[in-house]
This record gives C-alpha cells, sequence and structure tokens, in this order.
C-alpha cells in the first residue's frame, strides 16, 4: 500500500533492478573517478618529497649564510618558520691520500640531515660521527659502524654513514658530521624549515629581505613540490586536470540517470493525469537520486580506496624499501569533497530531467508523442545504402539520426573517456619529461679518472684498461674521455673492488675513483616511483573511462527492448538486428573518438604551454594516445552490445512489447 509519492521512488528502483544497477555504477565511477584522482594527486606528492629530499640528502627550505644575532633573532621568533638549526665547517684534516672536511651541527640541523644518511644513526653526542662510507678505508682500516678512530686529535666513535657523493668523491674530500651544542654569534649557517601552513612566497620574500641574495640559498625543488599552488606553471596545470575531472564526473552522473529518467515520461504522464503535481513530480526523480547517491558513494569511495592499496603493494614489490613510499596516503578532507561534489552533481543531473518531467503534458506522455518529430524526408541518391548487406547499416545511421539526446549523451560519455586519456597521457609524457626521469643514473657502478702526465697515454690507458678487467669482481669496463667506466657482478662487495683497483692501479698511477652505486639507487628508485604513479594513474582512468562507455551504451541498449522486439516482430532477423545494433556502437565509437581525439589535443597543447613554464620540452601531437584512443573506443563500444544482446535474443517478443 503506497502512502506518499515519496514511496515510489523505491518502488521504481526495486522494480527495475538491473537499469537501477547500471545507474548506481555510472555514480560509483564518478565518485571513484573524483576520489582516486585526488587522493593519488595527494600520494604523490608525499611520495615525491620524500624523493627529493633523498635525492638532494637535505630536507631544510633555506639557508643563510653571513648572519649576525639580529638576524637569528628574527628567524627564531618567527612564527611562520616552523623550525630552525645551525650548522658549520671545521678545518680540512689531511688522510692519507684524501681529506676529511669537519662539519658541525645542532639536533635541530642534525634533523635536516637525516636523508644524507646510509646507515647506522645521527651523532647524539660530539664524541659521535658519522662520515663518508668511501672514506672509512682510509680513516682506519676494517672501521665499522660501533667502531672507534682518531681524528684531529680527537677520538670519535662511528654511529653511521654518510651516502656516497659524486661530487666528494671527485675532489677527495670526505664529510665527517658530529654533534655540536654552542655556536658562536654568526658562526656557520642557519638551516630554515618554513611552517608548512605558512604562505611561503611570502615568507621567503622576508627572508630575503634580512640580508643579500648572495647569503641565501633556497631549495627550490623541494618547496616546488611541496606548495605546487606557490608555482603558477603547476597551479595552471592542477586547475586544469581538476577542471576536467569534475566535467567529466559531471557528465558521467547525467549520462547514467538522464537515460534512465528519460525513459520513463509515459509513467510520468500517468500520475499527472491522476493528480500528482510538478513539485511531487520533481520530488520523485530527486529522492531516487540520494538514494542512489547515498548507496554509491561509499562504494565509489572504498573502490578508490582499494585502487590506491593496490598501487602500494606494487611499490613494496618492486622498491627494496617500498614501505619508506608513503603513496597510500586517507586525505578526509579530498574524501569529503569528492563525496560533496558527487552529490551535488546527482541532484543537479537529475533536476533538469525532474523539472521536464514535471511539465510536460499528461496527453501527451501517456500516447507517447513526446518522441515524434516532424522532420523533413530527403530523397536518398545513395545506391549502396539500398543493398540487402547494407539495410542494417542503413537502419543503424537512421537510427542515430533520429534521437539526437541519445546519441548526444552517449556520445558526451566517448568524448570525456578520450579526452581524459590524451590529456592524461600527455601529463605522464612531461612527468618522463623531468630531470627526476631523465636525470638518469650514471650508466656504470664505478667510474676511474685518471691524470695523463706522459705523452704516450693511449699505450697507457689499454694497459690499465687490461688490468682493470683482470679483477675478480669487474664484468665489464668501457673506456672514456678521461679514465674508465666500470660496473660490477656483485655491487654488494664494492668496497672491497675499489680496495683492489687502487692496489692494482692506483699504486703506479693517480687516479680517482667514484663509486655512483649509492646516488644510482636513489635515481633509479625515483625514476621507478614516478613510472609506477604515471603507468598506474594511466591505468585507473583508462579502467575508469571503458567502464563509462561500457556503462552508457549498455543502458541506451536496454531502454530500446521494446523498440528492438518490434523491429524483430515485423520480421528483422537476429543476425540483422545484432548487425544494426554493432553498427549503432561503432558509429558511437567513431564519432566520439574523433572528437575526443580533437579536444583532447587542444587540452594537451594548453598543459603543455602551462608546464613550459617548469620543463624545457616541446610539444608534438600525440599520435601513439590518439592511435590507442580510436581503437580502444571502437573496440570497447563493440564489446558494450555484447551482452545485453544476448539478453535480447533471449526475450519473449510478445511479453516485452507488452511492457508498459
Amino acid at each position: 500500500m503506497i502512502s506518499s509519492y515519496k514511496q515510489l521512488s523505491s518502488k521504481y528502483l526495486k522494480g527495475n533492478i538491473k537499469r537501477t544497477i547500471l545507474t548506481l555504477v555510472g555514480i560509483v565511477l564518478s565518485v571513484a573517478l573524483i576520489s582516486t584522482i585526488g587522493l593519488f594527486m595527494k600520494g604523490s606528492q608525499l611520495s615525491q618529497i620524500e624523493r627529493i629530499k633523498k635525492l638532494n640528502g637535505v630536507s631544510f627550505h633555506a639557508i643563510i649564510s653571513n648572519y649576525d644575532e639580529a638576524i637569528l633573532n628574527k628567524i627564531r621568533y618567527n612564527p611562520q618558520i616552523a623550525s630552525f638549526g645551525l650548522m658549520s665547517q671545521g678545518g680540512i684534516v689531511p688522510v692519507g691520500d684524501i681529506s676529511v672536511q669537519m662539519n658541525f651541527a645542532d639536533h635541530r640541523a642534525l634533523g635536516f640531515l637525516t636523508y644524507s644518511l646510509k646507515d647506522g644513526k645521527l651523532p647524539a653526542n660530539d664524541h659521535e660521527a658519522v662520515v663518508d662510507s668511501w672514506a672509512l678505508p682510509y680513516i682506519k682500516n676494517d672501521l665499522q659502524i660501533g667502531g672507534s678512530f682518531e681524528l684531529d686529535g680527537k677520538t670519535y666513535q662511528l654511529v653511521g654513514l654518510l651516502d656516497n657523493r659524486e661530487f666528494t668523491q671527485k675532489s677527495k674530500m670526505g664529510r665527517l658530521l658530529t654533534y655540536k651544542a654552542d655556536f658562536a654569534p654568526g658562526e656557520g649557517r642557519i638551516l630554515i624549515e618554513i611552517n608548512q601552513k605558512a604562505n611561503f612566497n611570502e615568507v621567503l620574500e622576508e627572508i630575503k629581505s634580512l640580508t643579500e641574495d648572495k647569503n641565501i640559498v633556497i631549495n627550490d625543488e623541494l618547496i616546488r613540490v611541496l606548495k605546487p599552488e606557490s608555482n603558477q606553471s603547476i597551479l595552471a596545470m592542477l586547475v586544469i586536470v581538476v577542471s576536467i575531472v569534475v566535467i567529466a564526473t559531471v557528465v558521467v552522473i547525467y549520462n547514467a540517470f538522464q537515460i534512465s529518467v528519460v525513459e520513463r515520461m509515459k509513467q510520468f504522464g500517468l500520475l499527472r493525469s491522476i493528480g500528482a503535481t510538478r513539485k511531487q513530480i520533481r520530488q520523485i526523480v530527486i529522492r531516487e537520486a540520494a538514494v542512489l547517491a547515498v548507496i554509491a558513494i561509499p562504494i565509489g569511495i572504498v573502490c578508490s580506496l582499494l585502487a590506491l592499496a593496490a598501487l602500494q603493494s606494487v611499490f613494496l614489490f618492486l622498491l627494496e624499501d617500498g614501505a619508506g613510499v608513503s603513496f597510500f596516503h586517507i586525505d578526509w578532507p579530498i574524501l569529503l569533497i569528492s563525496s560533496i561534489i558527487t552529490l551535488m552533481t546527482v541532484l543537479a543531473s537529475s533536476y533538469y530531467p525532474a523539472f521536464f518531467a514535471g511539465r510536460i503534458s499528461p496527453l501527451l506522455a501517456i500516447s507517447s508523442r513526446l518522441s515524434i518529430k516532424k522532420e523533413t524526408i530527403t530523397k536518398q541518391k545513395s545506391t549502396v545504402l539500398r543493398k540487402p548487406v547494407s539495410f542494417p547499416l542503413s537502419l543503424a545511421l537512421k537510427n542515430v539520426k533520429r534521437n539526437k539526446n541519445r546519441y548526444t549523451i552517449t556520445i558526451l560519455s566517448i568524448i570525456i573517456s578520450s579526452v581524459l586519456f590524451i590529456t592524461f597521457s600527455s601529463l605522464m609524457d612531461i612527468a618522463f619529461a623531468s630531470k627526476y626521469v631523465n636525470d638518469s643514473s650514471t650508466k656504470s657502478d664505478l667510474t676511474v679518472h685518471l691524470k695523463h702526465d706522459s705523452p704516450d697515454s693511449s699505450v697507457e690507458s689499454r694497459q690499465i684498461g687490461e688490468l682493470l678487467k683482470s679483477i675478480e669482481n669487474v664484468s665489464e669496463v668501457n673506456e672514456q674521455d678521461s679514465g674508465f667506466r666500470i660496473n660490477l657482478k656483485d655491487a654488494t662487495q664494492s668496497r672491497a673492488t675499489v680496495a683492489d683497483i687502487q692496489q692494482i692501479v692506483g699504486t703506479n698511477q693517480d687516479i680517482t675513483i667514484v663509486n655512483h652505486l649509492d646516488e644510482n639507487k636513489v635515481k633509479d628508485e625515483s625514476k621507478l616511483v614516478i613510472k609506477v604513479l604515471v603507468y598506474g594513474f594511466i591505468a585507473v582512468i583508462s579502467l575508469i573511462g571503458s567502464l563509462n562507455i561500457l556503462n552508457t551504451i549498455t543502458i541506451s541498449i536496454i531502454i530500446r527492448r521494446k523498440e528492438l522486439a518490434a523491429l524483430k516482430s515485423i520480421g528483422m532477423s537476429q543476425r540483422d538486428l545484432k548487425k544494426m545494433i554493432i553498427y549503432e556502437a561503432l558509429i558511437y565509437g567513431f564519432s566520439g573518438s574523433l572528437q575526443g581525439i580533437f579536444f583532447g589535443c587542444i587540452l594537451s597543447y594548453i598543459i603543455y604551454l602551462a608546464a613550459s613554464g617548469i620543463l624545457k620540452i616541446q610539444w608534438t601531437i600525440p599520435y601513439e594516445a590518439c592511435f590507442i584512443t580510436f581503437v580502444s573506443a571502437l573496440f570497447i563500444s563493440y564489446l558494450s552490445v555484447l551482452v545485453p544482446l544476448r539478453k535480447i535474443q533471449k526475450d519473449n517478443l510478445i511479453d516485452v512489447i507488452r511492457e508498459q
């Protein structure tokens, strides 16, 4: 017993369970799309922040040198400064064939240098120290973490190792870092960390006003990722991406809901004829939308989180320290904004058809004359489409032409999905053009630099090359301008191999050995993180776009069951019916993909213009992405009609025609 018009909403949703599920899927995809992209961007930002800190070995935002007590006090009492520390350099101590640069830092400064630590811990007092791992053999034979050594007249306990940096090895200048509590006024440098909630541009301008520009070093790479909104180019790219996502969300939900509502105009006409008001009709439709949104939003968010969790597991599998890649990050404000946007979109997309349903004439709706339009009849001059084999194609073209609303709704889904794929493929190309991918690792594990003083250097180089190849752990030796690039069989034995090279070659030659393994590892992991993020993101976008096309075309076929049954009842064979529907789907895919490629290329160029402020890249038409889009749209459009065709084939013609 129905006591209220509002109860018709739940009755319809339960009575048309298949159509309800398809509409629900459209909303779920929309929620998943916007929340996944939001969480994805947040997770990518956090991941890149950690990567840049590890690449540079530091986490501070700015350095001030040549300061005085007044400048230090302004930094100390500035509420926009989250933390600061003091660091200074001491004397250079000769140790055998190398020198060691003494470095001192307080506890807060040591916290900024954590990312330079390869193993162990940072010093907690002035009797503990960390040094470059490559310098250990020069300082003391068989020196390990926990051991003691003497340097510059003082005994230290080795508590950690710094990662090997190319510049220290080339200059033969090792680093020693220890703790220092008290600094004299103006001694060393101030390492600054800006408050995360502060306006970075304003704080940096304030810092620059304290002293001359030559006394200030800004960590631009870290700030650019930490505060993307402070860079106009990155901000423009973010606005473009978010706008595309929001528009896609609106269109996806509108498509899924509009098709469902328009098909029920006759039912709304019957309700109007028995006394339902326009307001009541609108309430029925909007209530359906609200119920679907309440069910779909949590499901979409869960799907989004599962996608990100799967991506995090990929990091754990591919990276040695994958647990340190904090990609999976649940950001409640992003989830809340995604839910609100989806809810508002569902209600907004249902309001127009609800408003239209409330205004239609009951007599016209009941008689189904709303879909009847007077058209100009033109004589068909083509003889190709008159042939029997072309009859399904001819009928498919007529079906597409006669129902502009259904054509537009279906085409929009394909256009949006195509634009999303091409646009984010362009973002992928931009990501791969970044320095963190193209600034690839050195193509060797070790590099041996020679200092030639004799005129017969070419003969000498060949002899040295043969000596290097004779070393047990060396797998490959390639000559370069000023030395040799060496690859190792076992990277874990790099220190022993360096000692062998020094003993076999270094006793008779003036050489410099550079160990690239630590820097290569960080760079390779950074490159892999970017690739996994980008390809994972493209995979999510492609999946959601494909499901959107499948869902829209499937709904458009299912709501025409009565029409298709009528065609079969007047003699159209199942084979011709199948051909006609497939042709319609391919027409949708062909037309939608071409328009999507056009608009996608335009947005790709706009993104290129925004990115040109960050990277030196050249824009080209994304031919590969366009080709994939075109082929995929045709293939997915074809697949989308196979399932509803099987169901239509099993339908009883009389029962379907009698359906109200």
